[in-house]
Parts: structure tokens; C-alpha cells; sequence
């Protein structure tokens, strides 16, 4: 009887069982195991078309800032100001990223913003797409365009 009660724990951890519901293979096991293929976009996703290179000005960001990042019909947008503290008018390009919570951006929009001299306007971006109940906007790209 008490190899019978011994074995039961020692068949459960060579089996990889663990309390939390997924199999945990063994250590072993592990290092044998072949990477899993990337993860396609998501389905209607616009992953593919997003911008390689993308241009960014640290020195500007100061001037622009993001005060919305929400829901529109059919996808989602950005809105803020940008600031042109100078002599002489500026236009900003702003890049926006729209991404889930984990980070994986799913589309991007951006906009052309002219500033008068010590001026400042609203902006706003946005994109039509097959967005989440919550997402983020991070702005990659901040620049000034001539």
C-alpha cells in the first residue's frame, strides 16, 4: 500500500500535471521543443501595412502633446496640441500607433499639423480598422517636415 501511495505523486510529476490546468512538460522535453511559427496579424488586421521607417525628432516632442486616445466609429484616434514656440510657422507630422494593451500594434494614422508662430492648435489622428475594446497610442514619430 505505500508504494502504491508513493507512486501516484511520482506518476503525476513524470506526467508534467501541474494545479494550475495546462501541462508543464518536463525539462527535458522543453529543450526539444521546436519554436512555435509567428503569429499571423490578426484577422482584418492592417499589421502588414504599417511604416518601417518612421521619423522622430526628440527635440519637438515637448511641443506636442496627446490628450485623447479613444474609440471612433469604425476604429480609433488620437487628439491633442502641438505647440510652435519659434519665429517662424512649423508643420509637425505626428505618427500614431494604435495598439492592443500587450502592445501588438494593429494599425497606425498620422496627420500633418501647421503652427503659427507661438501658436498653439488642435490635432487629431485616426483610422478605420478592426480595433479592440481597449487600445493604446503611442506615438513613434514626432517630426517637423519642411
Amino acid at each position: 500500500m505505500r508504494v502504491l501511495a508513493l507512486m501516484a505523486p511520482a506518476a503525476a510529476l513524470a506526467a508534467g500535471c501541474s494545479s494550475g490546468g495546462d501541462p508543464v512538460p518536463p525539462a527535458a522535453a522543453i529543450s526539444q521543443q521546436t519554436p512555435a511559427p509567428p503569429t499571423p496579424a490578426p484577422s482584418g488586421g492592417h499589421a502588414h501595412s504599417l511604416p518601417t521607417k518612421i521619423q522622430n525628432d526628440p527635440s519637438v516632442r515637448k511641443n506636442v502633446v496627446q490628450t485623447k486616445c479613444a474609440a471612433v466609429p469604425g476604429g480609433w484616434g488620437a487628439k491633442g496640441t502641438a505647440t510652435n514656440p519659434g519665429e517662424k510657422p512649423v508643420t509637425y507630422k505626428i505618427v500614431v500607433h494604435f495598439t492592443t494593451t500587450k502592445a501588438t500594434a494593429l494599425d497606425f494614422a498620422q496627420t500633418l499639423v501647421k503652427v503659427p508662430p507661438g501658436k498653439t492648435v488642435h490635432w487629431s489622428a485616426k483610422k478605420e480598422f478592426p480595433a479592440e475594446k481597449q487600445m493604446l497610442c503611442p506615438m513613434p514619430g514626432i517630426s517637423v517636415v519642411s
